[in-house]
């Protein structure tokens, strides 16, 4: 088993010489022993990049598996949006051009309307599916997990 190492790191300097501000955080995940890494194109359609259920399969990762899970949109011209749906609820995010959607889990919880305030009440994704705004876009995805 493997120890995967993520580092993010903030740098910015304000031009007057003196304003540099910025972090690195590293965070080590250990036992991870299946990775998969994709690079694909994004039509304008909806279309399903990544999917979970009770067990591995192909393009489907077991529920509870999932410990780092990044999608970046390589595109330098179009933002792409994602849409993280449940059985019962989605949520939907953008990504612009050179971003990138990080979870550490595969558990969600949206609320809309008079469920505002309500408690949280995780359940397992089901799926993540893509589409490009005007035009093809590329995009990478890297997913870290333990076996089932």
């Amino acid at each position: 088993m493997a120890t995967l190492t993520v580092t993010l790191t903030e740098a910015v300097s304000l031009g007057d010489g003196s304003t540099d501000r910025g972090t690195t955080n590293i965070q080590t995940i250990p036992n991870i022993d299946e990775v998969d890494h994709r690079i694909m194109d994004i039509p304008t359609s909806w279309v399903d990049i990544i999917k979970f259920d009770a067990a591995n399969s192909a393009g489907t990762f077991a529920d509870g598996t999932v410990k780092y899970l990044r999608i970046t949109n390589l595109g330098a011209t179009n933002y792409i949006n994602l849409r993280i749906r449940t059985a019962a609820s989605e949520y939907f995010v953008k990504v612009e051009l050179e971003d990138h959607f990080i979870l550490g889990n595969n558990s969600m919880d949206a609320e809309s309307g008079d469920a505002f305030g309500s408690d949280v009440s995780l359940a397992n994704i089901d799926a993540i599916a893509a589409k490009a705004d005007t035009a093809s876009v590329r995009i990478e995805y890297f997913i870290a997990s333990v076996s089932s």
